[in-house]
């Protein structure tokens, strides 16, 4: 028998390709664009940010005899921001550790790759986290499954557009109010459709999924605060860092909702920024892809081009009303928010960093040749005014 391409292919030397073509997704535009650490640090647990909400109000006019005002003062109070803790793990057998030191065909150090990605996909999380309100849900159930079904479909995302975009093969999931229910992740089939192990969960409709850690742990209400409570009415968050916005309106955002949803216009921009404008210098505004493309749209006979439309970190953008409206990946799919950037800040007791306490990033695994290393990040997002922005939802 002649000899043959497929037996003759055991025999060659490969060839490798020197590139490692990055599939994920790593923009994050609101972490990228506001600043860091305005509040005091008073113990680890929690920062603390003053509040300058009242003017002394006693006042008066009148004649040369008039009786003299009742003394007033100015009215402060503080607002509490409990830090938030990540955490991501890696782990690598001795062997790949060696392996990909000394060993040409590795296209990239195994260790550097884990850490490099590790911080990226924290980011990616925290990203997530910056438009959601805290309690860690990621969608819902549109639909009640029969006892033993694997294949889910979703609906509702709290953030982005398309669900699936923040679940991976490989997932540990939490289901249901309580988050009791647990299952993984084994295919992602469309933008709200995945399948997971084997199903005896008593799933039902608008069962809210989480992330989990395991059978007894998972994100619910361990998440930092998003834009969707630090810019709100009262609506999402009722109490926000311990202000209560009921008894403090002046604690509420300007909010334009509907119904049902509505196309972008001027006009709707323009009543929602002239609100944040009242108090506030709106700085920018974020919105989602969906939302950037409706409304650039919408100016093609005005469209102009410079060589100045970006933002930090190279964000494209447009311009409304001198202001520049840039699009984020994980900003709801239906809203766009005025952001008045000298009120908003990251909150942290450090920079995203390992677990390195003792001098040494890796620990030895006790049970197995393998070496562990623990990424982590203690932070939170903060408003100190949060009438000085606005947003608008439910459009198009």
């Amino acid at each position: 028998m002649g000899q043959s391409l497929k037996n003759i292919l055991g025999a060659a030397m490969r060839i490798y390709d020197k590139n490692v073509h990055n599939q994920l997704f790593t923009k994050n535009v609101l972490l990228s664009n506001v600043a860091r650490n305005f509040a005091k640090n008073v113990w680890a647990s929690t920062k603390y940010l003053t509040v300058h909400y009242g003017r002394n109000v006693w006042s008066a006019a009148g004649t040369e005899t008039l009786t003299l005002p009742t003394a007033g003062n100015q009215k402060y109070m503080q607002a509490e921001i409990p830090m938030k803790y990540n955490f991501h793990t890696i782990s690598l057998t001795d062997v790949v550790l060696q392996h990909s030191k000394k060993s040409k065909e590795f296209l990239v150090d195994a260790l550097q790759s884990e850490y490099d990605g590790a911080k990226e996909d924290m980011r990616r999380q925290l990203s997530r986290q910056m438009y959601w309100i805290w309690t860690g849900e990621l969608f819902k159930l549109n639909w009640n499954p029969a006892a033993s079904a694997t294949d889910l479909t979703v609906d509702s995302p709290m953030v982005g557009r398309d669900c699936t975009d923040y679940i991976e093969i490989g997932n540990t999931l939490r289901f249901g109010a309580t988050a009791t229910n647990v299952a993984a992740v084994t295919a992602i089939t469309s933008a709200t459709t995945f399948t997971i192990a084997a199903n005896s969960l008593d799933l039902a409709d608008n069962d809210i999924v989480y992330i989990a850690q395991s059978a007894t742990q998972s994100n619910k209400d361990n998440e930092m605060m998003g834009l969707k409570g630090l810019i709100d009415d009262g609506t999402n968050v009722a109490t926000l860092q311990w202000i209560a916005r009921a008894t403090y309106p002046w604690w509420k955002s300007y909010v334009n909702t509907a119904a049902s949803s509505r196309p972008v216009s001027d006009a709707l921009l323009h009543r929602s920024f002239l609100e944040a404008k009242k108090k506030g210098e709106p700085s920018f505004g974020l919105t989602s892809f969906d939302v950037f493309s409706s409304y650039g749209q919408s100016l093609t006979p005005d469209r102009r081009y410079t060589d100045k439309m970006q933002l930090n970190w190279g964000f494209t953008w447009l311009m409304f009303n001198t202001l520049l409206i840039v699009p984020d990946y994980d900003c709801p799919f239906d809203e766009l928010y005025f952001i008045d950037k000298k009120t908003i800040s990251v909150e942290d007791l450090g920079d995203i960093s390992f677990l390195n306490e003792d001098g040494n990033i890796l620990d030895r695994s006790a049970t197995t040749p393998a070496w562990n290393a623990t990424l982590r990040y203690y932070g939170n997002l903060a408003i100190s005014a949060p009438n000085k922005n606005s947003v608008v939802r439910k459009i198009s």
